[in-house]
């Protein structure tokens, strides 16, 4: 099923690396035929997504269901940019407006996530209903969780211009020429400028943060 903000302190970027990350479950392993726990999305007020999962884990603990609900939550990734002419790297939720359970379903925990404060319900849950929601698909949470390994995954790169957009060029050796953007990889962040060198339409390429649009 499908799923459809931002840190500004070092303290928040630090919180929701680590909320990014899956870790390993502390559990022993189930035994054959023992239920075990899944993963369920859940809709949350949006820009509340940090606070309401703190709310739950100190009601988790306060309710003793640490055992039933394992981990919770709020994804996030890496995105390159450039801001006031420089680069820097910050952490953006991948998922606004959702929290994500580990959890095993039954009527105490089901009701206990719906009762938490922000919560709105689950994904693939209709609200009043007694019927429970499905878990997430283990290929959804492969995509979620399955980039975000330390060391595997490289930033995202967000670039303000398109092709064919007028640029000026920040840094190298065409310091403050004009060009227009012929070409964007953005697996490599680089770009493919073509400028006029002695009245010769010529490509260069760049790095995408030498450039900024005019």
């Amino acid at each position: 099923m499908a799923l459809n903000d931002d840190p500004t302190t070092p303290e928040e970027t630090r919180e929701e690396t680590a909320e990014a990350i899956a870790p390993e479950s502390e559990a022993a392993a189930p035994a054959p035929g023992a239920p075990v726990a899944e993963w369920y999305a859940v809709r949350v007020q949006s820009n509340k997504e940090d606070s309401v999962r703190r709310n739950m884990e100190r009601r988790i603990e306060l309710r003793g269901l640490q055992r039933k609900i394992s981990q919770l939550v709020v994804p996030t990734e890496k995105v390159a940019e450039i801001k006031n002419g420089k680069k820097r790297t910050r952490q953006v939720k991948t998922y606004p407006g959702y929290v994500l359970v580990e959890m095993f379903m039954d009527d105490e925990t089901w009701a206990f996530v719906r009762e938490t404060p922000g919560v709105g319900d689950f994904v693939g849950g209709t609200s009043g209903a007694h019927q429970k929601p499905f878990p997430l698909l283990q290929e959804e949470v492969n995509k979620i969780f399955g980039v975000e390994v330390p060391g595997t995954a490289a930033p995202k790169i967000k670039i303000d211009f398109g092709m064919g957009d007028k640029v000026k060029i920040r840094e190298g050796p065409f310091e403050n020429f004009d060009g227009v953007v012929e070409e964007i990889n953005e697996q490599k962040g680089v770009v493919r400028v073509v400028v006029t060198i002695f009245g010769r339409a010529t490509p260069v390429e760049l790095q995408y943060w030498q450039v900024e649009p005019i």
